[in-house]
């Protein structure tokens, strides 16, 4: 029974009034105990998910968008809006009366908890269902992107359908044609990093991008005009004749939603493009095959470890299959938190079929209560007071680094550089001395950048200033007689600042604060590894094109981490306690492998840009126990706590081959490792719910991106 309370349409519910926004554009419909979106007009799309999370308490949305249509008739809400607005582009309105709509296909349920919590369900778990649930008008990559650019002028606000500046579209059209009826959409972001990973043609990625590329004649406004929300793949027979004609080939129909800032109304349109040979047959895999409760895991961590740098995602700890929120009726197999413009916001994804009952809930929650008080082995532990190898940090760092004419030159071009670059842009491609992209294709990213240029760190305000948290921590696990040894991560543009600003020599030391805050941790009594002059070394003697950090992405590559863990495991084997910790050297095995990894800054690129870094194929290695990928437990004597440079290559890419099996792998010992994909900061509170296992720790390392260190988006709180 529905009624009306303060201008919303709200549906009773065993009393409890639920409230949803009621646009022209979007029909409610009662559906169980639900409120129900139907998409049932495209104009005001981007404008309902905006505000939808905002306004609708305990709704539930079916995606497919929307499978709820129940009529072929065009609702009297089309009708209205089309009076008003007309067709496209047009003041006139459409010339003729628009195709007999039929319901879309639906692909995920979207249950909305409050303004910042949501909930995805896919009842199949496929590869495309679940890229669909987490790309389609997601918040945490939305955020920010309705407002208006400040140098948006609307040149070409006027334009009709048949002017739209899009040479590699045809067949325009304000409505879904009939081409894709019955077919489920997917986003194509990942679906052709895929395809580039089983062809090794970018083909599609291109002529994607450059549909987002088009900027109306306004090439100076940053932010994409328009973005391909929804992709179509249209297996169709070639003609008959020879076996290559008489192959699949795939026709390709985009849904295309201008910015909400455009006023522009989305259209559909097929590409001019069409892709052959084994596209159709990994398009049905890709739709098709179904992933169990493990591969929705790592597919989960992935996704999280891709978009944490600039949307600042991770994976809250829980047990997949349990309730999520607290007194809901979600049981999601995984919860990712991102906060990309200060306010968190949580997106859950469930599959119905991973979700456990509330009796195997409960085996499991008793299950883990006797692991997590029987399970660990305390161990007889002596602090290692020794101040040698932190006296000779100091004494080695101290004039390393001055502040002088080089520096002072160095962090003038390079704010130079940056001033020249669109606010919004977080990354940009190197160049050489003469302004053309260089040859080496290196990427750079804002935030480290700014890292180089920070002021003293430590005078920042007490919820980004990391001493005092530093000292914290350290008095906390001397109080469990657990050492504390922190390891910062330096930046590529440090390790690689000739290439970041040309000219500079390629031995200068440019991050003169960065270096002076890791002098004043030292001093105040905190164990430091210092990388930076590994890493250097390495760096001298890359063989291009392998380098030590990976040219597309934020993170180190093999020859750079190996370097980092030759220097993390002496110094491991240092302590005093080493001897008699049971380390058994040589219990495990290393194999090399490879990787192809799609670099982390590509996505931060300018929409034109993008499609010149395809992923990367990385040398790695990978850890065995025995005839088994190497996994650390929780009566590992070793924490290793950090940020995604913990988790790259241990729990993603070819896993079993990071910074955690490489220590073991080196000292003998069982390494534990924590990771907190949205940064270093938050892994300190997760350390903090591990009471039982830090019964067994005798070393906890903390490592993550100094970057962290200035300006950090997570704040520097207390323990708790």
């Amino acid at each position: 029974m529905s009624k009306s309370v303060d201008g919303y349409k709200a549906f009773g519910d065993g009393g409890k009034v639920q409230k949803c926004v009621q646009f022209k554009s979007v029909k409610l419909l009662e559906n169980s105990r639900f409120c129900i979106f139907q998409y049932v007009n495209k104009k005001l799309s981007s404008v309902l998910f905006s505000v939808v999370g905002a306004a609708a308490l305990s709704a539930s949305v079916s995606f497919g968008l929307s499978a709820c249509a129940s009529s072929n008739a065009v609702p009297p809400a089309v009708e209205a809006t089309r009076a008003e607005s007309g067709a496209v582009g047009s003041p006139e309105g459409p010339a003729v009366r628009p195709p007999v709509p039929k319901p879309p296909v639906t692909v995920f349920e979207m249950r909305v908890i409050d303004a910042n919590r949501q909930v995805r369900v896919v009842e199949k778990p496929t590869l495309a269902a679940l890229d669909f649930a987490a790309y389609f008008a997601n918040p945490i990559r939305l955020a920010g992107k309705d407002e208006t650019p400040e140098n948006y002028k609307g040149t070409m606000a006027l334009t009709t359908v048949a002017e739209y500046p899009f040479p590699m579209l045809d067949s325009i059209s304000e409505y879904e044609p009939a081409a894709i009826a019955g077919l489920a959409p997917i986003v194509w972001e990942p679906f052709s990093k895929m395809l580039y990973t089983q062809t090794g043609s970018d083909s599609l990625a291109q002529v994607l991008n450059a549909v987002e590329a088009v900027k109306w004649n306004e090439p100076d406004v940053f932010r994409a005009f328009q973005t391909v929300t929804r992709l179509w793949g249209v297996p169709t027979k070639g003609s008959a004749g020879s076996e290559a004609n008489s192959s699949t080939k795939v026709e390709w129909w985009v849904e295309v939603m201008p910015a909400v800032w455009t006023k522009r109304a989305p259209f559909y349109a097929k590409l001019k493009f069409a892709s052959t040979g084994e596209t159709a047959e990994i398009l049905n895999f890709y739709l098709t095959a179904e992933m169990n409760a493990e591969d929705a895991m790592n597919w989960a961590r992935t996704l999280s470890s891709y978009w944490y740098p600039t949307l600042n995602t991770d994976l809250e700890q829980h047990t997949p299959g349990d309730i999520w929120p607290a007194g809901s009726r979600n049981k999601p197999f995984a919860v990712m938190r991102g906060n990309p413009m200060g306010t968190p916001m949580w997106i859950a994804f469930e599959v119905p079929a991973f979700a456990m009952s509330d009796e195997d809930l409960w085996a499991k929650r008793k299950a883990d209560s006797l692991a997590a008080a029987g399970e660990v082995v305390p161990v007889n532990r002596t602090l290692d007071t020794s101040s040698t190898a932190r006296l000779e940090t100091l004494a080695a760092m101290e004039n390393s680094c001055p502040a002088n004419a080089e520096t002072n030159a160095f962090r003038d071009a390079l704010t130079k550089q940056m001033a020249k670059l669109p606010k919004e842009q977080n990354a940009w491609a190197a160049v050489d001395a003469g302004g053309k992209t260089s040859a080496e294709k290196f990427l750079w990213f804002r935030r480290n950048a700014n890292y180089l240029l920070a002021d003293k760190i430590s005078a920042q305000d007490s919820l980004h200033n990391p001493l005092p948290r530093m000292v914290e921590l350290k008095q906390y696990l001397d109080s469990l007689g657990i050492q504390l040894l922190v390891v910062p991560v330096p930046v590529k543009e440090e390790v690689y600042a000739d290439k970041l600003v040309p000219g500079t020599r390629a031995d200068l030391c440019v991050n003169v604060n960065g270096r002076e805050f890791i002098r004043e941790m030292l001093t105040a009594g905190i164990d430091v590894l210092d990388l930076y002059p590994a890493l250097m070394s390495a760096r001298a003697s890359d063989e291009p094109p392998h380098y030590s950090y990976q040219r597309f992405d934020t993170h180190w590559a093999l020859p750079g981490m190996l370097a980092a863990m030759e220097q993390l495991a002496t110094r491991v084997t240092q302590y005093s306690w080493y001897a008699e910790s049971g380390a058994q050297p040589g219990s495990l095995v290393m194999k090399d492998t490879l990787t192809l990894r799609e670099g982390d800054l590509v996505a931060h690129l300018p929409d034109a840009e993008k499609s010149k870094y395809p992923a990367d194929t990385l040398a790695a290695m990978k850890v065995f126990k025995g005839e088994n990928a190497y996994k650390g437990g929780k009566n590992a004597p070793i924490l290793l706590m950090g940020d995604s440079f913990t988790g790259v290559f241990e729990s993603v890419d070819q896993k079993s081959g990071g910074p955690g099996s490489l220590l073991a792998y080196a000292t003998g010992l069982d390494v534990q490792v924590a990771t907190s994909w949205g940064g270093g900061p938050g892994v300190r509170s997760r350390m903090m719910k591990m009471q039982k296992d830090l019964a067994a720790k005798r070393l906890v390392i903390y490592m993550m991106t100094a970057r962290d260190f200035w300006q950090s988006p997570m704040e520097w709180d207390a323990l708790r």
